[in-house]
C-alpha cells in the first residue's frame, strides 16, 4: 500500500494514496446536489425540533411551537368514536334479544362486537 498522493492519469484527479490490488482510490468531492440535500435535511430536522414535540424531559416532553400532541388527538378520536357508538350500545342493553335480531343495524353492530371480542379472547 502506497501513501504517496499522485494524479490519476485518466481523470486527472488526485488520489488519496490508498491502493489495493493495483486499484487506486480517487479523492473526488461529493456531488453538489448531495451536499445540498444533506444540508436541507439538517435544516428540516432543526425546524422539526422547534415546531413539533421532540425533547423528553423528566416527567413530560417539550410541547413544540405548535403544541401538537399525538396523545391528545388520540384521546379526542377515541371520545368521538365512543360517542358515536353510545346509542347502539344503549339500545343493546335495553332491548330484548329478539328485538335486536329484528333490527338489522343493531344486529350487525352486535355481530361485529362479538367477532371482535371473540378474536381478542
Amino acid at each position: 500500500m502506497s501513501d504517496k498522493v499522485e494524479k490519476d492519469e485518466f481523470s486527472g484527479t488526485d488520489t488519496t494514496g490508498h491502493e489495493w490490488d493495483g486499484i487506486k482510490e480517487l479523492d473526488t468531492p461529493m456531488p453538489r446536489w448531495w451536499l445540498w440535500t444533506m444540508y436541507g435535511t439538517i435544516i428540516w430536522a432543526i425546524g422539526y425540533w422547534i415546531v413539533m414535540p421532540a425533547w423528553p424531559l423528566v416527567s413530560s416532553y417539550t410541547a413544540g411551537f405548535l403544541g401538537y400532541s399525538s396523545r391528545g388527538s388520540l384521546e379526542q378520536e377515541l371520545a368521538e368514536a365512543t360517542e358515536a357508538l353510545a346509542t347502539d350500545r344503549a339500545a343493546l342493553v335495553t332491548l330484548e334479544l329478539s328485538a335486536v335480531k329484528n333490527n338489522d343495524q343493531l344486529y350487525q353492530f352486535a355481530l361485529r362486537g362479538g367477532k371482535s371480542a371473540f378474536a381478542v379472547n
